[in-house]
């Protein structure tokens, strides 16, 4: 009987919960009763979930009547509804202008996206964290048109960012940060991709000048996470995996390089170097192996906390992350913590505060190159027999005779690290008297300290030529004390009904304190750690130090208006004091003006609202500078030098720098027109954008010609010419709906072209990275300059047939299988005036693009980044071909190389003497097409909603830089360097492929 009640009672309860539930049908339209098929109908809280048919027609199983449904779909604005006692719905979902309505970061000022009239790019924060990197900016590669971006390489590493190319030749090319309204400077390492909500890239100078002496190379604004009014929420995100260091090239084993030895001297006439390789069989030194750690880890982690209430909100995040050298020591380590609390005491008055402290440690060998060049017979340690055992511990490694330093050796002698401790607040008082009136003032103050300590052993690898016979220890440590305060006043009005306006009034105040001291000695009694300390030093003490100090005083404006949401103009005044110039120029102006013109909001257009949802033209002028100097230009310095005069070394004293008072601000005026549009629901959207920027007076070190009577080597701050830089922006993006599945793509392209329009004097020219690059009039700066190699002498015909008109050989040391340099100019001779162009570092285009894919739980995201067009020096060329070094050469080198006719018309003979200069000569024998595409981020992601008590939980694998194509043979494609040294290959620290775990919590 008793079992009879209970089988009894659990039939009651699952009909009554068969019975609690409803099924909710329905008809989905747009607002002109069109039927919506694909809509997502979605029971919060649960898994269920269906999608409409053709005709827009629905129907759901819900809980109970307290049930809410959502129905989502690309194009259009998101709507719940609660089911109560109804079980039939009509819904009208009304088109999204949400992208419209977000507000975009402009300067001193927040608008909403469809009232911006400048070239301003946006990204929000969650699509910045699918990558896990040490600096953020490497997440907007590809994703924002004409910014290009060139990876960082090692920890801690600043990448280079080009916004629309480059605007200077001898100044950081570096766009200035600003955080939450405080200027930053021109690296944000110390932000963790989770404090971050929004990135706003300002990218021409309507944008800009508000930033006016510090925004010539571009502005990113960028805003980090606040707190919300609710319940506290937390997150918890974690990446964890490897980063993989690849050997760039297969070098010959020690058989194989004794042969390639031995025909390099046997080619120029001298006896075998290693006789019989094959007693190298089997015997070759793996120093790959021996010192680089091929998978080194990666770990980024951050906690974070929001919540409060309409009076108090608060944000507080801890983050930590640790990048791994590939050696056993070094690396990069990061801790921050960001602090954010908003206080509304009334309606009219606010105020908030931010503490940021952080702090960094890094330090790596930068020898990996050695491990690849050091020849592979060579062993790590010193034989037994040559050992007496009096060697300290960095005393028992071989010595290699191609005179590369053992690089096991220099690994263990490594001691060179950094520490820095930085504190920064940033508070505000806001200030409401009258509606429409912000009075608002915020203030900044950072103070840091960093610390970088050295110690170098002593050790005798070789008595003549690898050794440190004392040991030393020196320590620099550099304080900064920075602040910045603002104010501004705001007011904002509508009149009439259809007339907007705003103006906006502030000054700003920036001071820049730094000081450093230093000291140094040697011989301290023994290297152990204990004493690695500048007490300990015995010897050769010395010590010294400076300080530094420079300050900005602004005045800021603007001016908005918009009728009817059709018709907008922005204009901006900004004016800047700068202390690092003198009186006569110590002050610039810098306006711009834009205007746009919301055709999609025009009554002509109505007919064609279906198709466009945005149309909007835009066009923009305006100024901005480049204060970006030595804060002690506006001193003469003088430098120290010895003399050797009758046997008699004299010390003697000359002009290092000069000043210059007549020194002129550098400026960049752009003009700018863009169409932004949305078509089909927003389905397509994205902008089109030309640009043209022309920097005048740029400001350039220059020496001292010879007959001015200073010291050649001596040097002043000039202005020395204009460039101009012109090109195209394109954004384009798709993105749309099927039943569970969605999907999104992003293209961004960028075309970039830059002239030098003029220099100071007629025909001047300005060299760079060695003389092997130059800057004239009429060409782009910094373009490689060199001979033309023309293939190798195959034959004897052709190496007697290179002369001049009286049969007098151009290249009289040649031999065949030499290069063959190209007479440019016809004059017979073969000189400095073959010289020509030979490449440019600067790429044609830059593209991105971004895949996402989502289906019911799982999500996609693939990211592409490609830059095409631009050469690149690989100066690893001499390393790894040339014969007259003893380091190690690639892998069976003795058949790629020249050794019959026919047999390479790329790769000379192998030869201990370089008579024809092969390898000297600085020719497009060492250029190389430098274009590439690479696969950014490969990320798969798995959610559950609501479970284990959780809001939110996610993992996720993902793959960066897993793939990369390139026809350049070098380390890797992504080469930064200085305007006038910009695609000099060599052994750059190579981007490293990762592969990570991820794991994302909210509850």
């Amino acid at each position: 009987m008793k079992y009879k009640f209970i089988g009894l009672l659990i039939a009651i309860l699952c009909s009554s919960a068969a019975f609690a539930q409803i099924t909710v049908k329905g008809t989905v339209k747009d607002k002109t009763a069109v039927p919506i098929p694909g809509v997502n109908v979605f029971v919060k809280g649960t898994q269920t979930s269906v999608a409409t048919d053709f005709d827009g027609k629905f129907a759901i199983v819900v809980p109970n009547k307290e049930a809410q449904i959502e129905f989502s779909f690309i194009g259009f604005a998101t709507q719940t509804i609660k089911v109560d006692q109804k079980t039939s719905f009509d819904i009208v979902l009304l088109e999204d202008n949400q992208s419209l309505e977000e507000v975009v970061v402009v300067g001193y000022a927040t608008v909403k996206k469809k009232d911006v009239t400048s070239s301003i790019s946006s990204v929000k924060g969650k699509e910045l964290q699918t990558m896990t990197v040490g600096n953020v900016t490497e997440s907007l590669q590809g994703k924002v048109s004409g910014v290009q971006i060139t990876g960082a390489g090692g920890p801690g590493a600043q990448p280079r960012v080009l916004i629309r190319g480059i605007s200077t030749v001898n100044l950081s090319t570096d766009p200035l940060y600003v955080v939450d309204g405080i200027p930053m400077g021109t690296s944000i390492n110390f932000l963790s991709n989770n404090e971050i909500e929004s990135m706003d890239v300002l990218k021409d100078a309507s944008a800009s000048a508000i930033y006016g002496s510090r925004a010539s190379n571009g502005v990113i604004l960028i805003t980090t996470k606040k707190g919300k009014a609710g319940k506290t929420k937390f997150t918890v995100d974690m990446s964890t995996g490897y980063q993989i260091m690849n050997k760039p090239y297969d070098m010959a084993n020690a058989e194989n390089y004794a042969t390639i030895m031995n025909d390099a001297y046997t080619n120029s006439g001298y006896s075998d170097y290693l006789p019989n390789p094959e007693q190298y069989r089997g015997k070759t030194t793996d120093w790959w192996k021996a010192g680089i750690n091929r998978a080194s880890s990666v770990t980024n982690t951050s906690i974070g906390v929001t919540g409060g209430s309409e009076k108090n909100t608060y944000a507080i995040s801890l983050n930590y992350y640790n990048s791994d050298s590939f050696y056993d020591v070094g690396g990069w380590e990061r801790v921050t913590a960001r602090i954010a609390n908003d206080f509304k005491f009334t309606d009219k008055f606010s105020a908030g505060i931010t503490l940021n402290p952080r702090y960094e440690t890094w330090g790596s060998p930068g020898n990996w190159a050695d491990f690849v060049k050091i020849d592979p017979i060579t062993p790590i340690y010193k034989p037994a027999d040559q050992l007496n055992g009096t060697e300290n511990e960095y005393s028992i490694y071989a010595r290699s005779p191609s005179y590369v330093w053992n690089p096991v050796a220099s690994v263990k002698r490594f001691d060179d690290n950094t520490d820095q401790y930085n504190l920064n607040t940033n508070g505000y008082l806001q200030y409401e008297p009258i509606k429409g009136l912000i009075i608002r003032t915020q203030g900044s103050i950072e103070v840091g300290n960093r610390v970088q300590s050295i110690f170098r052993p002593d050790f005798v690898i070789d008595a003549a030529h690898e050794k440190a016979e004392i040991n030393s220890i020196e320590r620099k440590a550099t304080t900064n004390a920075d602040w910045t305060w603002q104010t501004t006043a705001t007011y904002s009005r509508a009149f009439a009904e259809k007339h907007n306006t705003s103006l906006m009034v502030g000054s700003t105040m920036e001071e820049y304190n730094g000081n450093d001291v230093w000291g140094y000695g040697e011989g301290v009694p023994n290297n152990s750690d204990s004493m690695r300390e500048l007490n300990a030093a015995t010897k050769n003490r010395n010590s010294g130090g400076n300080r530094w100090s420079n300050s900005l005083l602004s005045y800021i404006s603007r001016f908005s208006y918009n009728f009817d949401s059709k018709y907008y103009l922005t204009a901006s005044f900004r004016r800047d004091g700068s202390s690092k110039f003198m009186a006569n120029n110590k002050w610039a102006n810098f306006p711009a003006a834009s205007v746009s013109w919301r055709i999609s909001n025009e009554d002509f257009m109505t007919n064609a609202n279906s198709v466009f949802n945005n149309l909007t033209f835009r066009a923009g002028w305006g100024k901005v500078g480049n204060q970006n100097l030595p804060a002690s230009v506006y001193q003469s310095n003088i430098g120290q030098g010895y003399y050797v005069i009758d046997g008699q070394v004299v010390d003697t004293s000359y002009p290092s720098t000069m000043a210059n008072r007549d020194i002129r601000w550098e400026t960049v005026e752009d003009i700018s027109f863009g169409l932004d549009f949305g078509l089909f629901q927003n389905k397509i959207s994205g902008s089109l954008e030309y640009y043209q920027k022309k920097t005048n007076d740029m400001l350039f070190l220059k020496q001292f010609p010879t007959y001015s009577g200073f010291p050649g080597y001596s040097t002043i701050w000039t202005n020395v010419g204009s460039m101009q830089s012109s090109g195209i922006d394109l954004l384009l993006s798709y993105k749309d709906t099927k039943g569970d599945f969605s999907y999104g793509v992003d293209l961004t392209f960028t075309t970039v072209d830059v002239e030098m329009l003029s220099l100071s004097t007629k025909g001047e020219k300005l060299y760079g990275a060695s003389n092997r690059t130059i800057t004239v009039e009429g060409n782009e700066p910094g373009y490689f300059y060199g001979y033309v190699a023309d293939g190798l002498f195959q034959n004897q015909t052709q190496l007697n047939s290179h002369t001049d008109d009286h049969g007098t050989k151009l290249q009289p040391y040649a031999q065949l299988g030499d290069i063959r340099f190209k007479d440019v100019n016809g004059d017979g001779k073969l000189d400095d005036k073959d010289r020509t162009k030979i490449g440019s570092p600067w790429a044609d285009y830059n593209v991105g693009l971004n895949l996402n894919f989502a289906y019911k739980n799982f999500d996609l995201v693939a990211n592409f980044y490609s830059s095409i067009g631009n050469d690149l020096v690989n100066t690893n060329i001499s390393d790894l071909y040339n014969g007259t070094s003893l380091t190690n050469k690639v892998s069976g080198l003795d058949q790629k190389a020249w050794h019959g006719e026919g047999t390479s018309n790329y790769i000379p003979r192998l030869s201990r003497d370089d008579n024809n200069e092969n390898f000297t000569k600085f020719s497009s024998f060492y250029v190389e097409d430098g274009s590439f595409v690479r696969m950014k981020n490969l990320q798969l992601g798995y959610s559950l909603y609501n479970k284990f008590g959780l809001d939110k939980l996610r993992i996720s694998l993902s793959g960066q830089n897993l793939w990369t194509w390139t026809k350049y043979t070098g380390v890797d494609p992504e080469v930064g360097g200085s305007v006038l040294g910009s695609g000099f290959g060599g052994w750059n620290y190579p981007v490293q492929p990762t592969i990570l775990m991820g794991l994302n919590v909210a509850f």
